[in-house]
């Protein structure tokens, strides 16, 4: 539980700092305009505690998708995507769907090689810029395998000398 609270903590902390500002603008901007103009300029209004929280409500849902449309931004940054793409899309696609659709087809995170540092795919065997072998593989067949494997599932053959 602990684990997954931190993860999620981490996750939010990706979101820019504009993009709180914004949200936080834009709640306070839904305030004003439904409890301080609103009554106002319109004289058949709902009551007070209704408009209260309408404005509450409303404030908090543009809130949070602003903060969504900062979190896709810098999500997709940090996975080699394009994010001006991304967050064009999750902006202008309706009802949801570009969420959607990014959270569904979005890549993998990047992870550092070991050996130069360069972001590469999680999926790849090897760094494209230095040959450093990602995962170990057998010296025989050539497939991965785990570090653990004392023969190769693949060929058979005792894996005492993988290529890593």
């Amino acid at each position: 539980m602990n684990q997954a609270k931190s993860h999620f903590r981490r996750e939010l902390a990706i979101i820019p700092a504009i993009a709180t500002v914004i949200a936080v603008l834009a709640f306070a901007l839904v305030q004003i305009c439904l409890l301080v103009l609103l009554p106002h300029y319109e004289r058949d209004i709902p009551p007070m505690p209704f408009l209260v929280l309408i404005s509450i409500c409303g404030g908090i849902v543009l809130a949070i998708i602003i903060l969504m449309i900062g979190y896709v931004n810098a999500d997709s940054r940090r996975r080699g995507m394009n994010s001006l793409l991304w967050t064009l899309l999750v902006i202008l696609v309706p009802k949801a769907l570009g969420f959607i659709a990014y959270f569904l087809l979005r890549k993998p995170l990047l992870i550092p090689c070991p050996s130069c540092g360069t972001e590469v795919g999680s999926d790849f065997r090897y760094c494209p810029k230095c040959g450093h072998a990602l995962t170990p593989s057998c010296r025989h067949c050539g497939r991965s395998i785990s570090s653990e494997y004392v023969c190769c599932p693949y060929c058979g053959k005792p894996v005492g000398g993988t290529a890593t």
